[in-house]
């Protein structure tokens, strides 16, 4: 859903294992190809959902449909995943993985498609990769984790170029979008992030846990039956008006920028290791600003590639 929905993650489970010491160079070559190709593939994401609203879809219609396609996938391996199970998890750790769920899937959807109908993909896309800056933020006031003096150099360079970028989509905006709802879609995203975050900090026990596909199965269910919920309270018990665009538009948007790429992420990972899968995670901004550019119209001046500049090397300084 990128999510930030967890399938649609450029980086990696925060507990996912090394990559092996005697990964062959052919190897390392696939996983390499492999982690490249998730995420320019999450990349598109900001870019289909734009596409989507022009013909006239919004944001929880967009989720619904999405979420109902999605479901089987994720049911379908969650099944496989439980039946292969020798001992079965304890009802407590289902329940958690559930509630984490609830926060980086569905809460942290809501605000992200619903954010994007004010703000630039580009804006949009380096708001969520910013969200490791988020991570030591949030870790420091509630887990009493301690901020490094390192990182502080690349947390005020990160938000000074999210600021920058806010700026240039102030100065971009079209006719007919005001300060006010930029704003407003600003902070929505900015919520997202912060689900997200959230999500990383607490997720790292269900993981251990259940394993991370399976938790990532369970996540996904429960936040795919609180989007039907919320579309159901909201519009009723029928489907939002599609047509062949909508339906093509939003099944790729669910198989190739949602599920296919959050596997391609994991066979990364099993190739060539985390930190190396995270790195290419770098691309995705500079791909969703190309894209956003040319099949968008969006416009991209110098204080918005200084701003994305920014955003990138303070995130990056914030990995390693």
């Amino acid at each position: 859903m990128h999510t930030p929905d967890r399938a649609e993650t450029e980086d990696v489970p925060i507990n996912a294992p090394s990559a092996p010491d005697n990964t062959s160079p052919q190897a390392a070559r696939f996983g390499l190809f492999l982690a490249l190709s998730a995420a320019i593939l999450i990349s598109t994401k900001p870019i289909i959902i734009k596409w989507l609203y022009s013909l006239g879809m919004t944001a929880i219609p967009l989720l619904g449909v999405r979420m109902l396609l999605a479901l089987p996938l994720y049911l379908v391996i969650g099944v496989v995943l439980w039946q292969r199970l020798e001992q079965k998890p304890l009802l407590s750790h289902v329940l958690r993985a559930c509630g984490v769920g609830l926060i980086g899937y569905y809460l942290a959807s809501v605000l992200d498609l619903t954010g994007l109908e004010y703000v630039t993909a580009q804006l949009e896309r380096l708001m969520l990769y910013a969200y490791p800056s988020l991570v030591i933020l949030l870790g420091a006031a509630f887990f009493g984790i301690p901020i490094s003096r390192r990182v502080i150099p690349p947390l005020v360079v990160t938000y000074l170029g999210l600021a920058i970028m806010y700026g240039h989509d102030l100065d971009m905006a079209p006719s007919g979008s005001s300060a006010a709802d930029i704003s407003k879609g600003t902070l929505l995203i900015l919520g997202s992030a912060l689900c997200y975050a959230l999500y990383i900090l607490f997720s790292k026990r269900g993981v251990a846990e259940l394993g991370s596909l399976l938790f990532t199965c369970i996540a996904m269910g429960s936040a795919t039956l609180a989007a039907l919920l919320h579309y159901t309270l909201t519009h009723g018990l029928v489907l939002p008006e599609m047509d062949v665009q909508r339906w093509g538009g939003t099944f790729v948007l669910t198989v190739f920028a949602t599920v296919l790429p959050s596997f391609l992420v994991s066979e990364a990972i099993r190739h060539i290791g985390p930190a190396k899968t995270s790195v290419t995670g770098t691309v995705g901004p500079v791909a969703t600003t190309l894209m956003a550019v040319f099949f968008l119209g969006e416009p991209l001046g110098w204080t918005g590639v200084a701003g994305m500049a920014l955003v990138l090397f303070g995130v990056s300084r914030l990995r390693t």
